[in-house]
Formats: structure tokens, C-alpha cells, sequence
């Protein structure tokens, strides 16, 4: 087998496991993003007084975002309505950018076959808006959009190794 086809397997199994248990799902991934992003602050605080030598402003910008990472992760740990509120907002900027490419895409190109990969990219843009809305309601939808999203992929590794 693969390793995409394993990787997609994978893919499947967790988004059915994310979409059968959203609230111990939405715990267990606000956790990790939580955890990740202290990682990430503890590095960064780690990283700015070895750089002093070399740049006074970027060591400084290093400790300050050390600090915002740290608190960011801590309070992330555990958080559900704050993950869920950051899976919204990345989903709504996400389908703003998608709804502007897809109209700068419109109004720029004049082939058919643009043009239609231009209103595709509006339609999914406004698909991810509503995505984000949905997920600003309930962290349960946030759950049931990560699951899917990771079945659809999965599915698709998992056919793209055998075709």
C-alpha cells in the first residue's frame, strides 16, 4: 500500500470518529491547536534572545510574539467556543479571499474555461462563508465540517492512489 493510501485511510477513519464524537473531538483538537501554539510561543521565546546580536528589533518582535503565542495557547487549551470562534474566522477570511479571486477572476479574464473556474471559485467562496457561519453557531459544526472535510480527502487520496 501507498502512503497516501494509508494517510487516507487515516483521513476517513478520523473523520467518522470526529463527526460520530464532536464534543470529545472539539475538546481533544482545541487541546492540540492549544498545545501547538504554546510550543510554537515557548520557541519564539527561546529564539529572541539568540538573535539580540544580530537584530535588537527582531529579537524584541520575537519575545513579544513569544508571549502572545503563550497566552494565545493557553487559553486556546480546552476552549472549545475559542477554537470554534477561530475556525469561523479563518473560514470567513478564507471565503472572502475566494469570493474576491473568483470576481477578480471574472471581471480579468476573457476565455469561457476562466470564466468558469473563476465563478466556481465565488461559489466556494460563499459555500465557506456559510461554512463559517455555521461554525461560529455551534462547535458541534465545526466538528462536522473538520469530518467531512477529512472523509471527502481521504476519499479522494485514497482513489488517486488507484487510478
Amino acid at each position: 500500500m501507498e502512503n497516501k493510501t494509508i494517510i487516507g485511510i487515516l483521513a476517513i477513519i478520523f473523520g467518522i470518529l470526529i463527526m460520530v464524537f464532536p464534543f470529545i473531538s472539539q475538546e481533544v483538537l482545541s487541546a492540540m491547536a492549544g498545545i501547538g501554539i504554546l510550543i510554537l510561543g515557548i520557541y519564539f521565546l527561546i529564539a529572541g534572545p539568540s538573535v539580540w546580536s544580530l537584530s535588537k528589533a527582531a529579537s524584541i518582535l520575537y519575545i513579544i510574539i513569544g508571549i502572545l503565542g503563550l497566552l494565545a495557547g493557553i487559553m486556546l487549551i480546552g476552549n472549545v467556543l475559542l477554537f470554534g470562534a477561530l475556525v469561523s474566522l479563518y473560514l470567513y477570511i478564507t471565503g472572502v479571499m475566494l469570493l474576491f479571486g473568483g470576481l477578480i477572476g471574472l471581471l480579468a479574464r476573457s476565455d469561457m474555461m476562466t470564466k468558469a473556474a473563476a465563478v466556481l471559485m465565488m461559489i466556494l467562496g460563499i459555500i465557506t462563508i456559510v461554512l463559517g457561519y455555521f461554525a461560529l453557531l455551534s462547535p458541534i459544526y465545526v466538528a462536522i465540517i473538520l469530518g467531512i472535510s477529512l472523509v471527502i480527502d481521504g476519499i479522494s487520496m485514497v482513489i488517486g492512489d488507484f487510478s
